[in-house]
């Protein structure tokens, strides 16, 4: 598990009240139950702490948590 995902997944699990334990990268958003407006608290919560926008096409129910990962890992590599 990378840095960025350990905090991630306790920033979910705290703002948006996802169970750790439910928590991985493979599971979709919508698998979650997490609906539209939880994922732009995502986006929220992802520019505050990781200091990126992600991409809207990296945050649909079809979508996991690899996608949003990956988006962050890329721009932050870039910054």
């Amino acid at each position: 598990m990378s840095a960025s995902q350990d905090r991630l997944f306790a920033l979910v699990s705290d703002k948006l009240g996802v169970p750790t334990e439910e928590l991985n990268t493979t599971a979709t958003f919508d698998a979650l139950e997490l609906d539209s407006l939880a994922l732009i608290e995502l986006s929220v919560i992802v520019q505050k702490e990781f200091g990126v926008e992600i991409d809207e096409t990296a945050l649909t129910p079809e979508n996991t948590f690899a996608d949003v990962l990956r988006e962050i890992d890329a721009k932050i590599a870039v910054a």
